[in-house]
């Protein structure tokens, strides 16, 4: 008996490897076509992945035994196939985005898949529809422990050399392309990469997988800022470091240790995210939804429960912009309580999807393309209309009104940083949250500082609406200004590092804050007043109502220049008083105005929508 149950073993066992060859034989495939030399290895892992899927079973091919995947536009010498209708309908193009479509010729065919959503955006616009199907990393492979640690430089860039060869950095050259074999050998040894180029062709807007792969690395990446419709690096928004100018570099270069923490932050994140969204099992798991329900468009995974999205009113790679800071410090605050935090910024190419988005603004109404979370809130920090060189074009405040009453019917919370505001738009029915500009205390605090000592400091952008540091300097006094646009010889440097603006404060005897019109008119306080007061430092400010309410006279206000030149005199000779109002001052802000509250109030607005 036993030797009949192994015959009958063998037997099934004959049978079933039979019934898998035909079952093989028959099951629709997915082929490579022909491709660039740069793109095969992608191809290659794409086809053998789709091939070796679970439910590609399921797939429907239509009367097609298989589906050759035909990379097309990403190099000048990658044309369409030469195919006849009948090869057309059972071939998918996968396109880049280099900037040669063939807007005319892509009908017949048995798919498309377009490598960015900017490219599908563009070929539904000539009713094209298409799937999103995006350049990826190649799996990770396994990287030996390095002894040694260096900087990567990509591409062409003999002043970031200089710079590196100056403050006595090793780093070794790459280039683009040439050179990807030896980079991917080397991943293990790479302390940064400063990347001039990150594109996978000049005229196209994908990004070279190679960067992927780096940030799949958990390697900190740090690019020029480029405007971003030519460059799709931004696509990690928040995730990658950008200098906006060579100084910014070598500051960075040069105390690499202090940014070391911020960077490889920045890099677990871009790492997440290349698993998430530009993985191969991504892309297949895309492919494999869409083939099976077609009328799912999702670009993205779906939003995870407990996810924030920041979007900042400034440009891609503005780290020194004072909106960018709020923005960081609310998620500072935010992210303890959270399953996830990102920041992303107006202009970003890619927003990817979360429960919650806070859009901070000032300019009003929010675009359609700003509202693609679950769940939007609006979030008015301070008031930006349209400006000229010399003058504000303010609305009144009942047309204002209207207009946040429109924006309002947008979101799923409207919140202002204005208490008159919000008092108004309450009394007219219209549901506000207040919630002020905010500081953190985690940032600035008392941090005195010899080399930064001053006696009247003032750190800000010059714009028309700039009158304290003009009035002081006519009237022959001292003022240590930090910013641009100022003229020259003004200005000690063109910008102060945020990340220790602390310590200006802390070593001003007098900090100047004048206030943008439309900001007064409704009712917005700077979040200067709240950082430099925070660091103990003594506001001197032009007369806001607002201010006034909160502070009493442990902030000085002017009304007019000479008030402000006798403001100034005054407390630079009576120390005792200008260090008792600064310490009232900031007890009132530390009590009230903390990055910590913000964060608390913002939860507690999300729990409210939620459970509605």
């Amino acid at each position: 008996m036993a030797i009949y149950r192994k015959i009958l073993a063998a037997l099934a066992l004959i049978c079933g490897v039979v019934l898998v060859y035909f079952y093989t034989l028959n099951q629709p495939r997915f082929i490579a076509g022909t491709a660039p030399t740069s793109l095969k290895p992608y191809l290659e892992a794409l086809v053998e992945g789709l091939n070796c899927a679970d439910d590609t079973a399921h797939l429907d091919f239509g009367s097609c035994a298989s589906l050759t995947i035909y990379p097309v536009n990403w190099t000048e010498d990658n044309s369409l196939p030469q195919l006849d209708d009948k090869h057309k309908k059972c071939a998918i193009l996968w396109i880049g985005s280099r900037q040669n479509l063939f807007e005319t010729n892509l009908k017949g065919y048995g798919g498309i898949w377009a490598s960015t959503p900017l490219l599908q955006n563009f070929l539904a616009s000539f009713h094209i529809s298409s799937d999103y199907v995006p350049i990826f990393a190649l799996p990770e492979q396994s990287r030996h422990n390095a002894s040694s640690q260096y900087f990567a430089l990509i591409g062409q860039q003999p002043r970031v050399q200089q710079i590196l060869e100056r403050l006595n950095l090793p780093f070794k050259q790459y280039h683009l392309n040439t050179d990807i074999q030896e980079l991917r050998h080397d991943m293990s040894h790479i302390r940064a990469v400063i990347a001039g180029d990150t594109k996978f062709h000049p005229s196209s807007m994908d990004i070279h997988p190679l960067f992927l792969e780096l940030a799949q690395n958990y390697i900190p990446l740090i690019v020029p800022w480029i405007w971003p419709q030519e460059d799709t690096i931004n696509l990690f928004n928040d995730r990658v470091t950008f200098y906006q100018s060579e100084q910014y570099l070598e500051d960075l270069l040069r105390d690499f240790e202090k940014y070391t923490a911020l960077l490889h932050y920045r890099a677990k994140k871009a790492a997440h995210l290349v698993l998430q969204e530009f993985s191969l099992q991504r892309n297949i798991q895309r492919i494999l939804e869409h083939r099976t329900e077609p009328n799912d468009k999702t670009r993205f995974h779906k939003p995870f429960s407990q996810t924030v999205s920041l979007n900042v009113p400034t440009a891609v790679g503005h780290y020194t912009a004072g909106d960018y800071a709020l923005a960081q410090d609310l998620a500072t605050y935010l992210k303890p309580k959270l399953t996830a935090v990102d920041l992303t910024f107006y202009n970003s190419l890619y927003r990817y999807p979360t429960e919650f988005n806070i859009l901070i603004r000032g300019f009003l109404p929010p675009a359609d393309y700003d509202l693609l979370a679950a769940y939007n809130i609006l979030y008015l920090a301070y008031a930006q209309f349209a400006q000229d060189e010399t003058h504000e074009i303010l609305p009144t405040f009942e047309k204002y009104l209207s207009t946040l009453e429109t924006s309002a019917k947008k979101v799923d919370a409207l919140v202002v940083a204005s208490q008159k505001l919000s008092d108004a738009l309450n009394a007219r029915g219209i549901r506000a949250f207040y919630i002020p500009q905010f500081t953190d205390t985690k940032r600035f605090y008392y941090d005195f500082d010899e080399k930064l000592k001053s006696e009247v400091l003032f750190v800000g952008i010059n714009t028309f609406y700039r009158t304290a540091v003009p009035a002081l300097l006519k009237r022959g006094v001292k003022v240590d200004v930090y910013g641009p646009r100022w003229p020259l010889g003004v200005a000690k440097a063109e910008y102060a590092d945020n990340q220790i603006l602390r310590k200006y404060y802390s070593s001003a005897k007098i900090v100047l804050n004048d206030t943008r019109e439309g900001m007064k008119q409704f009712g917005f306080i700077s979040n200067r007043i709240f950082d430099a007061t925070a660091c103990g430092a003594l506001i001197i400010s032009d007369y806001m109502p607002e201010i006034e309410q909160i502070y009493g006279d442990s902030i000085p206000m002017y009304h007019n220049d000479e008030e402000l030149y006798e403001l100034v005199q005054y407390y630079l000779t009576h120390e005792d008083e200008r260090l008792e109002k600064a310490k009232r001052a900031q007890e009132i802000t530390l009590k009230h105005f903390t990055a910590e509250k913000a964060a608390a109030q913002f939860l507690e607005i999300m729990a409210q929508i939620k459970r509605k």
